[in-house]
């Protein structure tokens, strides 16, 4: 009876001791040491199995030093637990075989006392299993997440990177019709730069000024000052223009405050001329003059783009008396800027996609797909803020919302 109560008090001690940690390293430290002293092992060693060398490499071992060459794995590793005699020393050896992993312990014992101690091991054989798989389950569970995590971080780096690609492809598609609106933007200034010149040319071919006279000379002085600042202010115009188109290509972000009636202006500058050559009639609607903090030049190209997509549209459906309708107004935090045509709308199995990289019904026309998305991408991801799409009766509206502030 004595016997069974000390066999059933170590192991309740030794049960006791299995799953106190869900590091292997920590846990089987204090079971050896748990076990060990109950049983009067002289030591006793963890050998894990290595997944990746396929080797077994010591873990923890507890004990007098001097039995810690003796712990060794049994020659064969198919064995569930073997007890071995050393006639050396002496001693007996008690291997315990937990899945892949050996535990060794070392005793001074006769050989019914060995047979008692792994009796008791017995009964906890299977405890200590699931917990040593619980372990090496938390500790895969780390590793995994610390993979996810960095796997999750390059593909977000990898996302941005394909964003800058598609912004500046966005940019590339568009160079050819910026050349056309600066075509557009530059023919009138040349023209009267022109004209000028001309004139200044033919009144000197025809003598129309009396040099001889002092009237003659002062006529002379004033017309041609009148006509220097006349190419001043031309020249000035084409000078706002290339800088207006430069700073469109610039890569560099920089946040500034502006007002949505600054936005449109500038975005008029560029376009304004071309729709105007088009027959299209820009009407605003200013309800809203607060300066917002925002990528000022990004906001410009989304502007742009739904312009010149209102454009192409127009013209391809030949509208009578096109027109485009841009209001500026407030939505609860946000300020809004609608822009929206009388060409009849999207249609309604095209509306759903048209923010899709690289969707678009211009292939006949080389549309590249990427103007909305690239849109979609800065107001929202780069400008916090919101942009939309929608049909009205008169044709397609897109409303771009920007935070107050």
């Amino acid at each position: 009876m004595q016997q069974l109560n000390e066999q059933l008090l170590i192991t309740f001690e030794c049960v006791s001791a299995i799953g106190t940690s869900l590091q292997l390293t920590e846990m089987m430290e204090h079971f050896l040491k748990v076990f060990s002293r109950k049983t009067g092992a002289l030591a006793s060693i963890y050998w894990e199995y290595d997944k990746h060398t396929q080797k077994h490499k010591q873990i923890c071992f507890y004990g007098k030093k001097a039995f810690q060459d003796l712990l060794v794995l049994p020659s064969s590793l198919t064995q569930y637990d073997t007890i071995t005699f050393n006639e050396t020393n002496g001693k007996y050896l008690l291997h315990v075989k937990i899945m892949d992993d050996w535990i060794v312990f070392i005793f001074d014992a006769t050989k019914a006392e060995m047979d008692l101690i792994q009796e008791i091991i017995s009964l906890f054989q299977a405890k200590l299993e699931n917990a040593v798989c619980a372990c090496k389950n938390h500790l895969e569970l780390i590793e995994i997440n610390q993979t996810l995590e960095r796997r999750i971080e390059e593909e977000v780096a990898k996302n941005r990177e394909k964003d800058k690609h598609i912004l500046q492809q966005s940019r590339l598609a568009q160079m050819g019709e910026m050349i056309s609106m600066i075509a557009h933007q530059w023919r009138q200034p040349l023209g009267s730069i022109s004209t000028v010149a001309a004139s200044i040319k033919l009144k000197i071919m025809l003598n129309r000024f009396d040099y001889s006279t002092i009237e003659g000379q002062e006529a002379s002085k004033a017309f041609l000052e009148e006509a220097m600042s006349k190419i001043e202010s031309y020249v000035q115009f084409l000078t706002r223009t290339i800088d207006d188109f430069r700073n469109f290509f610039k890569p560099n972000k920089q946040k500034e405050s502006i007002t949505l009636s600054q936005l449109i202006n500038r975005t008029l500058e560029i376009i304004g001329k071309a729709l105007e050559i088009n027959g299209i009639t820009i009407n605003i609607q200013t309800h809203a003059t607060t300066e917002i903090f925002t990528y000022a030049n990004e906001v410009t190209q989304v502007i742009l783009n739904i312009l010149k997509n209102a454009e192409d549209v127009i013209k391809e459906r030949e509208i009578i008396n096109p027109n485009i309708q841009i209001t500026i107004g407030t939505e609860d935090a946000w300020q809004t800027i609608s822009i929206t045509d009388n060409a009849g709308g999207i249609p309604a199995t095209v509306l759903p996609h048209i923010f899709e990289p690289y969707f678009s019904t211009k292939q006949e026309k080389n549309g590249t797909g990427l103007g909305l998305y690239m849109s979609k991408t800065i107001i929202e991801e780069h400008c916090g803020g919101q942009i939309l799409a929608t049909n009205t009766p008169t044709g397609a509206q897109f409303t771009i919302k920007l935070k107050e502030g």
